[in-house]
């Protein structure tokens, strides 16, 4: 059942969806020893780190340009390009924390006494990259301010932070006192308001000149304050990008290039790496497979075959991708039934085939593994606010709810009236992956009956499950929309009920009119503007016990576990210096340098 086919959801149904490219936190440690002898430790080399070289990464896709509409493979070209308000300090061996927000675009910013308003200072001398029709003229707040409106009017995920396109939203206005402060009016005095202008999906700062668009169109130009300015663009060939002279932090940025050729299959992205000609397969999950990731069922053979490569162990490997359950079908009102499709899913297999998880420990590589519960991320930087269903200790008795017990899923289906099973529609954009009968297969056991319904993803996906709260027959797989990275906020997108288009549309009563959940709605709430980090984190374990039985979604990736990552030894710095949880591969693109006197460069 799970080695049939090829293996992946691929990077292009994670774009689709509109999800970020993996679902990952810092793997941490469990006190046991790798005893494979394949690992790299990483070293911060940026004291003996040198300016200059071509560093060569590895992408799959190209797509629109534009900054409010680019999601999955082209995400980490927007980090980049552009600048935001804060972004987040690098973590040392691990992904930067949610309390390390610093400045990009503003150098400082104070909040009011009522946590109402927060005044920012903009950064001096700031410059757009020096390509018409700007011409590296300095940035000024009429630039923020443009970005903030273009993003609040098109961005696919504006209803969860801009209060004009939904009233529950938490930013009601961004103007601008003087020439040098921008001002950020709330809603409510939300705890992480701030890192909501921080994700590279979101407001992304542009030239005001993008206004009239036969001027600048960012459909098809790159044009930012970023690190990085475009070179050249081939499309559906590569991308090159050049250091950008006048950035801000130029001292923390070393390679003159990085060049991105854009290779969709995965065998002749791996076959290009294993060459040398490309530097950094990243490893995420089997289920995210695809270039530019390694599949993790190749990365001992990788290591054996070609001992130089480096291999590191990284995050859990798990798929942002949620199953969301039709309001439109009246079984899936039922309780029971989303519970006896959760309970039929066998996560320790899932595990052990699908994450590989099985032969890494064959060969002595020390994992660790992780249920996915209700919140949306593993890891070490949610330490505290996660519990992990595989711990019943620390999660508590509702962790049962996580095991496999196909008996007690059969109970449930029959309590429900189902006694001889149940037929479901499952719709996700064309052309999915393997890892969906995989799952499918599993849930047959309790007496699900699948009927694949794979649709184009712009014209029936997007506007007929993705965007519509759930309002659709049987189930779909649905990406989560990244709005930041606070805990509090990822919990709310998807089951505060006033969230907007990231919501899942359930309710407690059984109606299927998708109003949600009082207990939670009140829950998340007090979480969103509770200052106490340590009474905000008890709401949030609070509601993950209460949510297990509920079954209001259910993550398609089940589990994760430790995933290796393989780079070449001339990425100096690689896996050191970490970004935030949902772009560790990609954001120290600046701190990584090229080492010419290691492989794959070859003695002369």
């Amino acid at each position: 059942m799970l080695a049939a086919g090829g293996l992946g959801l691929g990077a292009a149904f994670l774009a689709a969806c509109g999800g970020d490219n993996g679902d990952n936190g810092d793997n941490g440690s469990t006190g046991a020893k790798d005893a494979s002898g394949l690992l790299t430790e990483p070293v911060d080399t940026t004291k003996q780190a040198k300016r200059g070289g071509v560093l060569k990464r590895n992408g799959n896709t190209d797509g629109t340009m534009d900054p409010n509409q680019s999601v999955g493979g082209v995400s980490p070209f927007l980090e980049m390009v552009y600048s935001r308000l804060v972004t987040w300090k690098p973590g040392a061996n691990r992904p930067a924390a949610e309390d390390q927000l610093v400045g990009d675009a503003a150098e400082s910013w104070e909040y009011s006494p009522d946590r109402l308003t927060i005044n920012l200072k903009l950064r001096q001398n700031m410059k757009f990259h020096n390509i018409a029709p700007v011409n590296g003229r300095a940035l000024d707040v009429e630039d923020v301010l443009w970005s903030w409106k273009r993003f609040s009017e098109t961005s696919a995920s504006r209803g969860a932070i801009a209060n004009s396109a939904n009233p529950n939203a938490p930013v009601l206005s961004v103007t601008a006192p003087d020439a040098r402060t921008l001002q950020i009016k709330l809603r409510e005095p939300i705890t992480y308001a701030l890192s909501l202008f921080g994700a590279r999906e979101q407001v992304n700062i542009s030239p005001k000149e993008a206004a009239t668009q036969s001027v600048l169109d960012l459909r098809t130009q790159y044009l930012g304050t970023g690190p990085y300015q475009i070179g050249s663009y081939q499309p559906s060939v590569a991308f090159t990008f050049k250091r950008n002279p006048d950035y801000w932090d130029k001292d923390n940025v070393f390679a003159d290039e990085i060049h991105y050729p854009l290779i969709p299959e995965y065998a002749a992205s791996l076959a290009q790496f294993r060459a040398g000609n490309t530097y950094v397969m990243g490893g995420f999950s089997i289920i995210a497979a695809g270039a530019p990731s390694v599949s993790q069922e190749d990365v001992i053979t990788l290591k054996k075959d070609i001992p130089a490569i480096n291999m590191f162990a990284g995050d859990y490997g798990a798929a942002a991708t949620r199953m969301l359950f039709g309001r439109r079908t009246p079984a899936f009102r039922d309780e029971r039934v989303r519970l006896a499709m959760q309970m039929s899913f066998d996560r320790e297999t899932w595990i052990d085939t699908l994450l590989n998880g099985a032969n890494f420990e064959k060969a002595g590589l020390a994992i660790e593994k992780s249920w996915l519960g209700p919140f949306p991320n593993t890891g070490k930087t949610f330490e505290g606010w996660r519990l992990e269903p595989r711990d019943e200790k620390s999660f508590g008795p509702n962790a049962k709810y996580y095991q496999h017990n196909i008996e007690e899923a059969k109970k449930l289906l029959a309590a429900a009236g189902f006694g001889t099973g149940l037929d479901v529609t499952a719709s996700y954009p064309a052309p999915g992956g393997a890892d969906i009968p995989a799952r499918h297969g599993m849930a047959s056991e309790a007496g699900f009956r699948f009927k694949e319904n794979p649709v184009d993803n712009v014209t029936e996906f997007i506007p007929k499950y993705r965007d519509v709260q759930a309002d659709f027959e049987g189930v779909c797989y649905k990406g989560t929309i990244v709005v930041s990275a606070d805990p509090v906020d990822r919990m709310s997108s998807l089951f505060w009920s006033k969230s907007g288009s990231a919501f899942m549309g359930f309710d407690s009563g059984g109606k299927g009119d998708g109003s949600g959940d009082p207990f939670v709605d009140q829950t998340l709430e007090k979480a969103r503007t509770e200052p106490d980090l340590a009474k905000a984190k008890s709401l949030l374990n609070e509601l993950e016990r209460y949510l297990a039985p509920k079954a209001y979604g259910i993550h398609v990736g089940l589990a994760g576990a430790t995933a290796f990552h393989m780079a070449w030894p001339a990425v100096g710095n690689f896996w050191a210096l970490q970004g935030s949880y949902h772009s560790n591969v990609y954001t120290p693109s600046t701190r990584w340098w090229v080492d010419d006197t290691k492989p794959p460069f070859k003695p002369a």
